[in-house]
């Protein structure tokens, strides 16, 4: 008994000096300083390798990406196809030789010989659609190869902001995980001296654990969008590389009736589907006017021994037995198809920047209500709670809440920036924005 009543009074004695270390320790100081900015627009720590930056990305992506490489071929080949198409027919030559011989009477024998020339006549009512055709074709091929490159910038834009988005988390992650280190063991050390219950140190230290396996896993996430980038990007982009923040400040879009109609306009997809009916409809055209005759102008010269023969011509070809039913029957298929095709296409793209821009919407009303009430309301909560529980107003339990709810409030506006940035790089893809169909055009210049 008299040793339990000196570890007691030895306890007693050292309690004051402990609550006086305790009140020394400010929490506020030591915690790090939050940055609301948004992440897509703070500078992030650079990792080995070498510094990108968005526009870099988006080069590499252009002169890497197979597709896009593929769909410039198919432009360049639909150029060759306009070209054959416009030729003028080649002449056809025919030369022949050889001797004569009297097979009864008195004729005289020697050397004979023939020249024929034939240059088929392009007539107009083929060669226009004809003509037509392809340069349909190839207005097809060059919005194909415009729609590729949109989709390649779009596609690294939403990888670019997904890792700027896991970044910022990590350094949210890591800001919690100094700050939860630094409450367990001040509820550590008040354990210790007997001035709190187990209770709350395990809640403090369930804290700690669960901030520690969040910032593990965020640096997994940031291996992700990584290899994610660069998979977009191609393999040219080194394997060690970081990305500067996008320094150009997202503008607001304009009003919906202004979208749909640039989606209408110069969206390379409708572009592709308008000259696709147009290249069917030159096609009808061309094979029922393959009905008619053809004609070809014809000169010849036959020479013997004893005369010489020259004769001049037309060449007729009419179609006698083939009246090319199946040919006009099929394009007229085609064309029906097409035209189906393109109000489909139109339709689709509508209700996607319908879709899209109320999502942008809405994105835009959680970012401003996140940004300029629920986070600052979050941090004000947790800054109360915090002096409460340093003049004992209020529990840990408490001042852990408070915290919670501001990671909470923080981490949904680092989301929210997120989908805002998406679905804006989605409706700039949509209408094909013509900064980038601007810049696609002065690069291939």
């Amino acid at each position: 008994m008299r040793i339990r009543n000196f570890r007691i009074g030895r306890l007693v004695a050292c309690m004051p000096l402990a609550v006086a270390l305790i009140l020394a320790m400010p929490i506020a100081s030591a915690q790090p300083k939050l940055d609301l900015a948004p992440p897509i627009q703070k500078p992030t720590p650079a990792a080995p390798g070498t510094i990108y930056s968005l526009e870099q990305l988006i080069q590499i992506a252009l002169e890497s990406n197979p597709r896009v490489l593929a769909a410039r071929d198919q432009a360049a080949a639909a150029s060759g196809q306009l070209r054959t198409a416009k030729a003028v027919p080649n002449p056809q030559f025919e030369y022949n030789t050889g001797q004569q011989r009297s097979a009864s009477g008195p004729l005289t024998t020697g050397n004979v010989s023939s020249w024929s020339v034939t240059q088929p006549l392009d007539m107009p009512y083929t060669r226009f659609p004809r003509v037509d055709a392809a340069e349909a074709n190839a207005r097809a091929a060059e919005a194909t190869r415009i729609a590729f490159e949109v989709e390649a910038i779009a596609n690294v834009q939403l990888r670019y902001y997904e890792l700027l988005r896991r970044e910022a988390e990590t350094r949210a992650a890591n800001e919690d995980l100094d700050l939860t280190k630094q409450i367990r063991d001040r509820m550590q050390l008040r354990y210790d001296v007997g001035e709190t219950a187990r209770f709350e140190l395990i809640r403090a230290q369930t804290e700690f654990l669960n901030a520690q396996m969040n910032a593990e896993s965020s640096k997994l996430r940031i291996e992700q969008a990584r290899g994610l980038l660069r998979q977009t990007v191609g393999h040219q982009l080194p394997a060690e590389f970081s990305v500067a923040p996008d320094s150009q400040k997202m503008n607001e879009l304009p009003p919906l009736q202004t979208l749909m109609t640039e989606v209408r306009n110069q969206s390379p997809e409708l572009q592709k589907a308008k000259a696709q009916v147009e290249a069917t409809e030159s096609r009808l055209s061309f094979e029922k006017n393959s009905r008619l005759p053809n004609l070809a102008v014809k000169a010849q010269q036959y020479n013997d021994p004893n005369f010489t023969d020259r004769l001049y011509g037309l060449v007729l070809t009419i179609p006698i037995w083939d009246f090319r039913g199946g040919q006009i029957a099929e394009a007229e298929a085609n064309a029906s198809k097409a035209r189906n095709e393109f109000n489909a296409q139109t339709q689709s793209l509508e209700q996607q920047m319908q879709s899209a821009y109320k999502l942008y919407l809405i994105a835009s009303y959680q970012v401003q209500i996140l940004d300029q009430e629920v986070v600052k309301l979050a941090a004000s909560a947790r800054r109360i709670a915090e002096i409460s529980y340093r003049f004992g107003e209020r529990g840990m339990l408490e001042y852990l809440d408070a915290q919670r709810t501001f990671r909470a409030a923080r981490n949904d506006l680092i989301r929210a920036r997120f989908d805002l940035a998406s679905i804006t790089t989605e409706i700039q893809r949509l209408r094909a924005s013509p900064e980038w169909v601007a810049k696609l055009e002065g690069d291939k210049k």
